[in-house]
């Protein structure tokens, strides 16, 4: 927050501005095209809320230490369900079981009208079945969040810092046992400015986009990471898709993915934990594994209680997290020249073929580089030095 944080000390989860009870505060995209919090300061009361719940100001994951996870192989029992999701459908069957025992689910969808993701709140399985499948852009959280309301059970499925902040809250508002938290392994969130200049390319070809989906299984789980539009349009990152090879090579993420990401293996404020279960013992499978961990009591007795929806193998932490993030990923070489980039006119054709360039420097050895860039300068040197040191 302005008066207190400072706007980049942010992760941009919303939950500032969902938990507001005076309005004071908005989620606005920055110049670099990620959602940071306004502060109208003459609405504001410094009641502190705002800082009690936010992720980024506290040090630690607010996360039950004392209960060790359990982990899982799972897939959904539905076969369509697990065709039409990401990975196994975890996701999916969990808040279909929950809508039926009188809960309501914020999750996210693609609003095609504005060009973002966003949270809203399903009630009916037909609202819900718009969530489904990933969706690897910051989301617009405020309207989704903003509908907690205290005597109502509420299943949330987020990224890992905007559930550690929602946790934050639902504790404050003493709603902890009504509420079921699910976030997911993360790779990061890419600027909406690259998501801009890619619709722009691919529109002038189609002439539009409609309702995007960002995985498809056509081809194969492990070959999934696909662009599609209502069936008019498909672009694999295999085959070289741009927004992938911008995202999957960490060009232009949100900086606290680079800094201050608190949230890789099983840290989590969330009751389960799911993703893509990639590594070596379902590496034949192509319809989709999901790994999963239990991380509070609460969340492994729902697992327990859904042996009819849900496909469970027990397994381990280890094999759970193999392909995951280990750390925060790196910025490239690339970054700086890619985020100024973003703002010129210059296709997004254009800045990958010079962020190759750029990383094909960056992958010689540092070693090489040095003596590389450090030689000339010191032949140079000594010629000007022999040059000035003759007598005339």
């Amino acid at each position: 927050m302005k008066s207190v944080l400072g706007t980049r000390d942010c992760y941009g989860c919303g939950v500032c501005a969902a938990s507001c009870s005076r309005n004071a505060i908005s989620m606005q995209l920055n110049p670099s095209g990620f959602y940071e919090p306004d502060v109208n300061e003459q609405v504001c009361v410094h009641c502190g809320v705002c800082v009690e719940v936010c992720s980024f100001h506290s040090g630690r994951v607010a996360q039950d230490e004392s209960f060790d996870a359990h982990c899982f192989a799972g897939w959904s029992r539905d076969g369509a369900v697990r065709k039409a999701c990401s990975s196994g459908g975890i996701a999916f069957e969990i808040a279909r079981f929950l809508l039926k025992e009188d809960y309501e689910a914020v999750v996210c969808r693609y609003n095609p009208g504005k060009r973002q993701t966003e949270h809203y709140l399903a009630k009916t399985e037909e609202e819900l079945r718009l969530s489904i499948g990933s969706k690897y852009l910051q989301s617009f959280t405020c309207e989704g969040f903003s509908q907690l309301r205290r005597g109502h059970h509420y299943l949330v499925v987020g990224t890992p810092c905007q559930i550690d902040s929602i946790r934050r809250w639902v504790t404050r508002q003493k709603m902890d046992d009504r509420v079921l938290l699910i976030d997911f392994f993360c790779h990061g969130v890419p600027s909406r400015l690259m998501w801009d200049k890619y619709l722009c390319a691919i529109e002038n070809k189609t002439g539009g986009m409609g309702q995007i989906g960002w995985r498809d299984k056509s081809s194969g789980w492990h070959d999934s990471w696909v662009m599609k539009d209502d069936g008019h349009y498909a672009s694999k990152y295999s085959e070289g898709d741009l927004f992938y090879r911008m995202y999957l090579k960490n060009r232009c993420l949100a900086k606290p993915c680079y800094d201050n990401c608190k949230f890789k293996g099983l840290k989590s404020a969330a009751d389960i934990r799911i993703g893509d279960l990639w590594g070596s013992q379902y590496s034949e499978n192509e319809e989709g594994v999901s790994g999963i961990a239990g991380l509070t009591k609460k969340g492994v007795d729902l697992l327990n209680a859904m042996d009819g929806a849900l496909h469970l193998e027990p397994s381990t932490a280890q094999i759970v997290c193999e392909a995951q993030m280990k750390k925060c990923p790196r910025r490239p070489l690339s970054y700086r020249y890619v985020m100024k980039s973003l703002h010129s006119k210059k296709t997004l054709e254009e800045i990958d073929r010079m962020a190759v360039l750029i990383e094909q420097v960056e992958a010689i050895p540092r070693r090489m580089r040095y003596y590389a860039f450090r030689f000339p300068r010191k032949v140079k040197e000594v010629l000007q030095e022999r040059v000035f040191s003759v007598k005339p």
